[in-house]
């Protein structure tokens, strides 16, 4: 049984895997037939029975194994009748070669870093990042040299192993409306070093809150610390470019050939992306930012190379601390104006803010922005919270700021 077949390509693709090698499969998920249409229509042809609405978790003791989508909680209570639960990380480890994959997380920079990490190094595949299967790494015409794999924290509540090379890119509070303390949430990230061996290979961000949740056991550890790197566009993180250029280096590659590749590389989509200019107004894309710290570096960011910068934020909260929402209020309060989706998290920020715009929807949002702007102006989608009062996740989120976008006059 796969618990929760999702839009994002991850319940497809452990799906159509594990059909492909012969298993009896059954895909569930609580929405309707109708809404999963796209995720279906990727899995056509395969013999699939699938579970649709209210019988969707229902009988899961008659399966052998039960694969659990990250977007159902570990502890939510049906899969306590399951025989056996594990997720797609966990398959995805046990099955690929050890010494090809190199296993990158983080609370912020993981895709980024991934997938910097995988434009470096030559005959590498990416997997793992949001829309790309765990996977697409099997079954291809030429084996690659190098697995580079992202793993959230829900994708690590199951391993049991840990890759030969990890990247660990920042460690702070996020998903908190799913663990019930930061403890347990840096515990679930810590899992992608805990299985490693002494002659293993640790990269890791040089920050006193992953130095303190260290498990005993580890690789040999590398700390990173960020710096600039000649070439590097801002929109990329400094740290990230340090994490490659590290990697690069240990590995064999050339600094020459190394810079010539960084250079080249292009933002992830969602993490602050140029996505449109209109009458002389920059418009960024960060939907991806969906907690306080991830949403305070960008705006940073933004201060770093614009004067003037519009804010679209909030949405709603993972019960982050009044701390991180406080203080992430006060550094928008140096933005030229904040525009405030409806949301929890939203009614807890606008007290720390000194004029925010409350709207309804993003189309009003970005109308409310591009009437206040002028030539130079930026204006950024920093939510800094989850989408999930308002759009299907953070990608929607970003689909409907770019329409909003387009009907701008």
């Amino acid at each position: 049984m796969i618990l929760g077949l999702g839009l994002q390509g991850g319940g497809v693709g452990v799906a159509r895997f594990l059909a492909r090698i012969g298993m009896d499969v059954t895909v569930s998920d609580r929405a309707s037939r109708s809404k999963m249409a796209p995720s279906i229509k990727k899995l056509d042809g395969l013999p699939i029975k699938y579970i649709f609405g209210t019988s969707w978790d229902k009988n899961l003791n008659k399966y052998d194994f039960v694969v659990k989508n990250p977007g159902v909680p570990k502890e939510y209570t049906p899969l306590k009748k399951a025989r056996m639960v594990t997720n797609d990380a966990e398959i995805f480890l046990t099955l690929a070669p050890r010494s090809k994959v190199i296993g990158v997380t983080g609370t912020k920079g993981k895709t980024t870093t991934a997938s910097l990490v995988s434009h470096i190094l030559p005959n590498s595949i990416l997997v793992g990042i949001p829309g790309v299967s765990f996977f697409d790494c099997f079954f291809l015409k030429k084996e690659p040299t190098w697995i580079v794999a992202e793993f959230s924290s829900f994708d690590l509540e199951y391993i049991t192993q840990s890759p030969r090379i990890v990247l660990f890119t920042s460690l702070f509070s996020d998903h908190l409306n799913r663990y019930p303390s930061f403890h347990k949430y840096a515990a679930a990230k810590m899992n992608l070093l805990k299985f490693q061996k002494k002659d293993d290979i640790a990269l890791i961000a040089n920050s006193k809150i992953i130095r303190a949740h260290l498990p005993k056991k580890h690789g040999k550890l590398i700390f990173i610390s960020s710096r600039p790197v000649p070439g590097v566009i801002w929109q990329i993180p400094e740290i990230s470019a340090v994490f490659a250029m590290t990697l690069g280096l240990t590995l064999g590659i050339s600094k020459t050939a190394l810079l010539k590749r960084i250079k080249s590389f292009k933002p992830v989509q969602g993490r602050i992306e140029e996505v449109a200019k209109k009458h002389g107004v920059l418009f960024i894309n960060d939907t991806t930012a969906t907690n306080p710290g991830s949403a305070s570096y960008t705006f940073l960011q933004l201060k770093k190379h614009f004067e003037d910068v519009i804010v679209i934020t909030g949405g709603e909260d993972k019960k982050f601390s009044a701390r991180e929402i406080r203080d992430y209020g006060k550094l928008l309060n140096k933005a030229s104006w904040v525009i405030l989706l409806p949301g929890s998290f939203s009614d807890r920020l606008k007290k720390s803010l000194l004029s925010p715009s409350l709207v309804l929807s993003m189309d009003e949002a970005v109308a409310v922005a591009a009437n206040i702007s002028k030539k130079g102006t930026v204006i950024a989608l920093i939510p800094g919270a989850a989408s999930f009062n308002m759009f299907q996740n953070e990608f929607h989120r970003a689909d409907v700021f770019l329409k909003a976008i387009k009907k701008i006059k």
